[in-house]
């Protein structure tokens, strides 16, 4: 930025700042565009080699001249090769990868080494958040590989995690306390930390050899404060959660995974794990479950004050939603969202039961928030009236707003 100064002459500002400020400036562009500045003067030259934050992607390299993919590919990979062979050895704050392996060119394991080799270096330069992703062919991550007393977050998406992974980031990474995973397959049938404080399971989750052995998948971790489960993870079963003892709030919905075992029991059992929690999210999309002999599926959520449901709990005669609000004696807000229904094999997903008590007590709600999408005024209507009615709440405690 150049700015006409007294004698009106121009006068460099960008020149004039010192250079901590301008590698912090550097730390956050790609690392491409950040090399490509040392173009712009002789001082720039170097600087690039000093940032805290390494940020490749290969998309960056679409645009490439390049015979084909393989090719385009293994010039993303020099130039990685080459920004971490020159770069200064300062400490890392944060590294970013975005990767694409070339579908269907030789073993997954072969391909994935440089970058198990990028992420080793990075975190040998203390890097307190990783965040790997990658198109096509999924990475396949090595558990040595994790070995950090610095690393606080990590994000991977589209990877194979081999056996003993999660024993690697219990023993190896134990400032861990964020870890999110999306698109990934793992081999472990134990998880467990002691440290973490988030986990976030997205997209589709599989766990390879719970088919293999009816074995059942078990999440263990004292720590832990949220737990986000944005789709069912694959498995024999529903996985068990242990040792939740500090869990505050979850968000959980069960949808379009492989659970070949979905039962009262397991639901029962996974939603165990969840009964300290104060807030719960908690979604139900998998195939229409009847559950019979008024069975107790649903445990009792003494902690919770912030419950929210939607379309799958108000099937029928709203059965799902009531034993909720019987199990829920300190709720203070529900959520209710009117959305459209999902289906599992043309068969609308929902909870579906008799009771032989409808009645329930909630003596500290205080707010009732439904959200009602278009084509859901009729349903409005009569959960609007079961409420008044039955839940004791007065019109002055009930909102509604409308979304498209």
């Amino acid at each position: 930025m150049a700015e006409a100064s007294g004698d009106g002459s121009m006068e460099d500002r960008i020149s004039a700042l010192p250079d901590e400020l301008l590698i912090h400036v550097l730390s956050h562009l790609r690392s491409r565009k950040a090399v490509q500045t040392c173009v712009l003067a002789r001082r720039w030259r170097y600087l690039w080699r000093s940032v805290t934050c390494i940020d490749v992607s290969f998309e960056e390299f679409e645009d490439r001249a390049a015979a084909d993919d393989l090719e385009r590919e293994e010039m993303f990979k020099t130039f990685v090769n080459h920004l971490l062979i020159l770069r200064e050895r300062v400490d890392l704050k944060e590294f970013r990868l975005q990767y694409s392996l070339v579908v269907g060119v030789g073993r997954l394991s072969a391909n994935s080494d440089e970058a198990n080799l990028w992420i080793r270096h990075a975190l040998q330069y203390k890097a307190q958040t990783v965040k790997i992703g990658n198109h096509s062919e999924p990475l396949q991550l090595l558990p040595w590989v994790f070995t950090s007393t610095y690393l606080k977050r990590l994000h991977i998406t589209n990877a194979q995690l081999i056996l003993g992974f999660f024993d690697r980031l219990r023993k190896g990474c134990p400032a861990l306390e964020y870890l999110f995973l999306s698109i990934c397959d793992i081999e472990d049938l134990d998880i467990f930390s002691d440290t973490l404080k988030v986990l976030i399971l997205s997209d589709t989750i599989g766990f390879s050899f719970s088919f293999e052995h009816d074995a059942q998948v078990s999440i263990s971790a004292p720590s832990l404060i949220s737990l986000s489960v944005q789709e069912c993870p694959s498995g024999a079963r529903l996985p068990i959660l242990k040792n939740m003892l500090s869990l505050e709030t979850a968000s959980v919905l069960l949808s379009e995974g492989d659970i070949t075992t979905c039962d009262a029991d397991g639901i029962r059992q996974f939603l165990g794990g969840l009964s300290g929690v104060r807030s719960l999210d908690f979604y139900y999309g998998d195939r229409q479950l009847e559950v019979k002999n008024n069975h107790g599926w649903c445990p009792t959520f003494n902690n919770l004050t912030n419950l929210t449901l939607d379309r799958w709990c108000m099937h029928a005669d709203l059965y799902a939603m009531i034993v909720f609000l019987q199990n829920s004696p300190n709720l203070k807000k529900l959520t209710l969202k009117l959305n459209e229904p999902r289906y599992h094999n043309e068969v609308v997903s929902a909870v579906i039961g008799e009771l032989e008590d409808r009645s329930f007590t909630c003596e500290q709600l205080e707010i009732v928030e439904i959200i009602c999408s278009k084509g859901n005024e009729l349903l409005l209507l009569g959960l609007k009236q079961f409420l008044l009615e039955e839940s004791g709440i007065r019109p002055d405690q009930m909102r509604v707003s409308y979304q498209n």
